[in-house]
């Protein structure tokens, strides 16, 4: 990085961890001070967005409360104070794929940006773009409009080039290229069938659309693909919600690419928010929905003890998931987004939690061109990534209580019951560790070979380490009829992104 840059870099990014430096070729990567840029005018300034989930009640009257668009109004305002250039929303505006649902959008949107400008004038290009919730409506809005009739004449896959026009004052096609400050985009809308979870088959034309494209993109600065299920084997790792290919397959040809994607609501507290490989890819977060499970770091078969499983699209938990003995944790206290700002030698990536209004951490920045130097590249950073670590003399406390008791045994479901359970109390991992902890695995142990394993959430994974919920102290619950009545030990690991895990802390309990 040359000596200009460095003027304006505060402090360098520790990746992987946060705890040690690395460098490929001559660059490193570096963050700044939280809030704070690493100096000089941006080219361009984004917003960036995804998830929002507009959605109505019943009949179609009015919003749901809970899919309102009072948190995407306080997103576009603080992208209007910070002068951006453009907004990226990567899918699922309306929550259930009506038209008054898009309308409510883009009547936020006009309050901010009326007639698509800023205070001073300057025009904000919107690069918006359909995600599977947004072309769903034929089958969603069932739960909003009781005739047939009327889910054809709102759903917006009935007739969608009529409801961009009418909302949004432009053509719509599945494909579109706009051009900010000189710098190229290019969207490709969600509009070929239903979400699967794998391999989202989301579009047809996407190679076909790029072959035609006549003006070639100036391989000396970056351009943007948005759309919304992630390119797959890209961020967030082997995720729920990524593409069938295809767009790596494109996108590999072009070095200075950078794809922004959303679909699988991952936190932006995630370190693979970021990945770079042929090209770069960034995961969007979700305005709505933080989802509190990280890829990656456990392949526990009875899946997280905190958190709904099974899931509709994944993994077959049934047959293990007797008897939880703890509440799903909430999904809506933590709604994000970036504000990303493009200099002629880097991209700064500065993340918000919307509901707090304040940063989710350090600014990020990667150094352009991005062919030369990849630091984010997850290879390298998992290897270099620190496990967690547990505060110096933490112990781990184990005994009975009563509980309620949740879930499905032999296959069928019941419902919450009284139940003696075992509370299992410590400090987070984090409290003193730079290192986040996005799960924990409990292996408990007993006499004649008996030995099972649970996992839990850490519910504080997706906040700012500003924020108290961090690093609180844990308490999870085990059913005790999931376990003998015998002496048992017990070990609780803390586990990172990276699948890193921490020394245990132990204990023991003799269940009677």
């Amino acid at each position: 990085m040359n000596s200009k840059a460095n003027m304006y870099v505060s402090r360098r990014f520790f990746i992987g961890g946060l705890a040690s430096v690395f460098a490929t070729g001559p660059r490193r990567i570096f963050a700044s001070v939280p809030g704070a840029f690493s100096g000089g005018v941006p080219a361009l300034s984004l917003g960036v967005l995804s998830d929002v989930h507009v959605g109505f009640a019943k009949g179609g009257k009015s919003l749901n409360p809970t899919y309102s668009t009072d948190t995407l109004m306080q997103a576009f305002t603080w992208f209007r104070d910070n002068s951006v250039d453009a907004v990226i929303i990567a899918g699922d505006m309306a929550h259930f794929g009506i038209g008054g649902e898009l309308k409510a959008v883009a009547d936020t949107w006009f309050k901010v940006f009326p007639d698509d400008k800023a205070p001073d004038g300057r025009h904000v290009e919107r690069i918006f773009v359909f995600g599977n919730h947004d072309w769903g409506g034929l089958r969603r809005a069932k739960n909003v409009f009781s005739s047939q009739e009327d889910i054809e004449a709102n759903a917006i896959a009935a007739n969608p080039k009529k409801w961009w026009r009418a909302i949004f004052h432009e053509d719509w096609s599945p494909f579109f290229s706009k051009t900010v400050k000189g710098y190229d985009f290019v969207g490709a809308h969600w509009c070929k069938g239903d979400c699967r979870g794998k391999d989202e088959h989301f579009t047809d034309g996407l190679a076909e659309y790029y072959a035609s494209l006549k003006k070639p993109f100036d391989p000396s600065k970056p351009f943007f693909h948005v759309q919304h299920p992630h390119p797959r084997g890209t961020v967030h790792g082997k995720v729920w919600g990524q593409d069938d290919g295809i767009t790596g397959k494109i996108l590999s040809a072009y070095p200075n690419a950078v794809a922004f994607s959303g679909h699988s609501h991952k936190s932006l507290t995630d370190e693979r928010f970021i990945w770079q490989g042929a090209f770069t890819s960034v995961g969007c977060g979700t305005l709505r929905n933080i989802s509190p499970a990280v890829s990656g770091t456990t392949s526990l078969p009875a899946g997280f003890e905190n958190y709904k499983t099974p899931h509709p699209h994944g993994p077959d938990f049934t047959a293990h998931n007797s008897l939880k003995a703890m509440d799903p944790i909430n999904l809506m206290d933590c709604r994000q987004g970036q504000l990303v700002r493009v200099y002629a030698d880097r991209i700064v990536f500065s993340r918000r939690e919307f509901i707090t209004g304040v940063s989710l951490g350090e600014d990020l920045v990667m150094p352009l061109p991005a062919a030369e130097s990849r630091p984010f590249e997850f290879n390298s950073r998992a290897a270099k990534a620190k496990a967690p670590k547990f505060p110096a003399g933490a112990t781990l406390s184990v005994c009975r209580t009563k509980g309620h008791v949740r879930g499905k045994k032999g296959g069928q479901a019941s419902k919450d019951k009284s139940a003696d359970v075992l509370e299992l109390s410590f400090p987070s991992a984090t409290a003193e560790s730079s290192t986040r902890t996005w799960a924990y695995e409990v292996t408990v142990d007993g006499p004649e070979g008996f030995s099972k394993k649970f996992a839990f959430i850490a519910p504080g994974a997706r906040f700012p380490k500003t924020d108290k919920r961090y690093s609180a102290p844990h308490k999870y619950f085990i059913a005790c009829e999931r376990l003998p009545a015998k002496e048992l030990k017990f070990a609780v690991h803390a586990i990172s992104c990276w699948n890193k895990r921490s020394k245990p802390l132990e204990g023991t309990f003799t269940l009677t």
